[in-house]
């Protein structure tokens, strides 16, 4: 089984603050470079051209949590490997999006960002659209560490057939509770990027992760 990719979720409030925390050496570290919803806030897609133009071979995702299909089309000419669209996003939006990523013929993916409830036919329905991955959010209602109930809901989706990417407080204490568990990634955003060397740290769950997934 493939250990989970480690992705760093840089939701920060201008470029200047992603890169002094991508810098000494946690660029090198992760797997996955996210620009975060906050990031595209307050900076724009800008963010994805800076990130894309520093780091051509690193995968990149544009966590825009697009609603509207028009949205797609700007980012996917960004070039970010993945592009986020929220589960409660109207079905047109999602099908129309993942068209045009497969069209562009770049290996461009729709990642499903789940927010609250969704069912087997929606799975079923995002699969036709030829999406397969999804993002597992940790419902906010729940407090202190990971464990069985989150482990389930992953491992549910895992047996539907999709890819899945964890967050939602994410960190090296965490990572036991779905260990074993055929995860893509894994985002650490806060355990990250607040720690005191946040290379150190990401550094330090690599290799929880490659002990866990052994």
């Amino acid at each position: 089984m493939q250990a989970p990719k480690l992705q760093v979720a840089l939701d920060t409030t201008s470029m200047v603050e992603s890169f002094r925390i991508l810098g000494n050496g946690l660029d090198e570290t992760v797997d996955i470079v996210e620009a975060g919803t906050m990031l595209l806030l307050h900076e724009g897609l800008h963010a994805v051209d800076y990130l894309r133009t520093i780091y051509p071979d690193k995968l990149l995702v544009a966590d825009f949590k697009c609603v509207a299909p028009h949205f797609g089309t700007q980012i996917i000419k960004r070039d970010p490997n993945f592009i986020t669209v929220l589960s409660v996003a109207e079905p047109h939006v999602k099908k129309q999006i993942a068209a045009e990523t497969l069209e562009r013929g770049c290996g461009q993916q729709v990642q499903v960002e789940i927010y609250g409830e969704y069912s087997l036919d929606n799975i079923r329905e995002w699969k036709s659209y030829g999406i397969d991955h999804v993002i597992y959010n940790r419902p906010r209602s729940r407090s202190g560490p990971w464990g069985e109930p989150e482990a389930i809901e992953i491992s549910e989706l895992v047996k539907l057939g999709m890819n899945v990417t964890a967050t939602g407080g994410m960190s090296y204490e965490n990572l036991a509770a779905i260990a074993g568990i055929s995860v893509f990634a894994v985002i650490c955003g806060r355990s990250v990027l607040k720690a005191d060397n946040p290379a150190v740290e990401a550094l330090r769950i690599k290799r929880r992760i490659a002990e866990l997934w052994k």
